[in-house]
């Protein structure tokens, strides 16, 4: 990977990719739903959502999702490709509005595609996710700390080290303490509103001086960690244990964070110190 020693900033995502857990998905539909639905009924509900997880379901992870009229779209290079319906039928109108369209891109997606698909109020939706995140946070479904991924972030020989979470306050920092990584990188943010607050992040690094080719981002989410650089000429690492059905090639992909702890670390060597603008 001769491009690596061009790296000087890196930008890297929280959720699924400094940690990995997917038990939460299950309690998050849970509390989406709890109080409405039937125990049985909920359970099928978590069984679908894993099922799309594990690309057991028609919907996939890397697919859209059609707010407006529940439909499924497939892509390639971003240009819809095939439209269908929940059920997996396939239908032959492939008109959307891009307003309408939410990428599947990770396992907070697929929660998101049931508070859309089953209109559920902002309240409910909030406290199921601040509920589900305090969780992670408490035994018994405390979150793993890979000490080896850290170890390897901290070595890395580049200029800037960029966190960006679209988790906001106080779930984003709580999880930087719980971690214990709130010396590990130069710039923190909350609340990025990715995708549009990478590419602001991105604007910054190229006033101040790194070029495109320059600059890394890792992420479990393709739209919005990896796309924008992407577009940008930036080079991608995609960490998630399940298959995107997005066919898009990202410069390095890893299942794992003991992987991606790997992949730093085997590599550190090759990213070289220089001089910012070189």
């Amino acid at each position: 990977m001769d491009w690596l020693k061009d790296i000087k900033a890196v930008i890297f995502d929280l959720d699924g990719t400094l940690y990995q857990d997917y038990t939460f998905l299950g309690r998050y539909i849970k509390h989406l739903f709890e109080g409405t639905l039937s125990e049985a009924e909920i359970e099928i509900k978590v069984k679908e959502a894993y099922a799309i997880l594990e690309g057991h379901h028609p919907v996939r992870l890397g697919y859209f999702y059609n707010r407006e009229n529940e439909k499924v779209y497939a892509h390639k290079d971003l240009r819809l490709t095939k439209a269908f319906h929940w059920n997996g039928i396939e239908e032959e109108n492939l008109i959307a509005l891009d307003e309408c369209l939410f990428y599947i891109g990770d396992p907070w997606g697929i929660a998101k595609l049931y508070i859309d698909r089953y209109g559920l109020d902002e309240q409910t939706a909030r406290n199921a996710f601040e509920r589900v995140r305090q969780e992670m946070l408490c035994k018994p479904n405390e979150i793993y700390r890979h000490h080896p991924l850290f170890d390897s972030i901290s070595k890395l020989n580049v200029q800037k080290k960029l966190f960006l979470t679209n988790t906001p306050e106080p779930s984003g920092p709580e999880f930087v303490k719980h971690l214990q990584i709130g010396e590990l990188f130069d710039t923190y943010v909350y609340d990025a509103c990715k995708p549009d607050g990478i590419n602001e992040s991105l604007e910054q690094l190229l006033k101040d001086g790194y070029l495109a080719h320059e600059i890394l981002s890792i992420g479990d989410n393709p739209w919005n960690d990896l796309y924008p650089v992407k577009k940008r000429g930036g080079r991608t690492c995609l960490i998630s244990k399940y298959v995107h059905a997005d066919p898009t090639i990202w410069d390095v992909t890893v299942e794992t964070i003991e992987e991606l702890a790997d992949f730093l670390q085997n590599h550190a060597a090759e990213i070289q110190p220089a001089i910012k603008g070189q």
